[in-house]
Parts: C-alpha cells; structure tokens; sequence
C-alpha cells in the first residue's frame, strides 16, 4: 500500500511541502480520535515506507486500525514484521555513567542496589564483557 493508498482513506487532506527529506507529505484528520482540525501528518519516505505521526498523540496501531488496514501495509516490503529494537547504550554513555557514580560515592551519596547493578554493567561493557 502506498501512502496515497492510505490518505484516501483519511478525511480533510492536504498535500504540504515534504518533511525532512521525504518523497511526499500530508495533514489529514486522524481517524483515530473525534479529529476537529487535521493532526495527522502522513509522510512518503525516500524508501517507500508510509511514516504516520498523530500531533494528538494517537499511536500509529490505533491510526491504521481505524482504516482497517495491517501495519505491515505501510511499508513496501512484504516481509516487514513488527518488532521493536531496544537501543544500545555506546561508550560514552558507560564513561559518563561511571563517572556520576564515582561523584556520588566521593559526596557521600548512598547507592541503591540498582545503581550498583546499572554501575557494574556500565563498567562490564567498556571492558568488552557485556
């Protein structure tokens, strides 16, 4: 399904000038909720994926079920899967963290046994263990 596809099924759209690098956007009302001005923003990215975002705050699930259509049809390739990718912490978030917990200990700040964990994983994975 093509984002065009999609925006047909949506009331009051509007083309708009495309959006940080996009082949095409849209405001449209959002399906989603009692909708009185367009909050929705439909968008054609450079790979063909249909990116939707709801100002009001309704989720991209909620928006594609009002139109009765599967969240896989938003994107060209046929074997998308859902699935969410928790982001990896880098080296300067470890460093950084080590050094707070160092600040902490030297001011005479109590650490949970949370902290020590989170401490301990931080330290682990700037020596390559994690």
């Amino acid at each position: 399904m093509s984002a065009e596809d999609l925006i047909s099924r949506l009331g009051m759209v509007k083309e708009v000038k495309p959006r940080r690098g996009h082949k095409r956007s849209w405001i449209a009302q959002c399906p989603a909720h009692n909708d009185g001005s367009p909050s929705l923003y439909v968008d054609e990215g450079q790979s063909g994926n249909t990116l939707i975002k709801c100002w009001a705050g309704c989720g991209a699930q909620e928006v594609v079920d009002s139109v009765g259509i599967c969240m896989s049809k938003l994107f060209p390739d046929s074997d998308y899967q859902h699935t969410f990718h928790k982001q990896k912490k880098d080296m300067d978030y470890h460093e950084l963290h080590l050094q707070i917990s160092e600040n902490r200990r030297k001011n005479g700040q109590k650490q949970t046994a949370e902290d020590k964990q989170s401490e301990l994983e931080s330290f682990l994975a700037l020596r390559g263990c994690n």
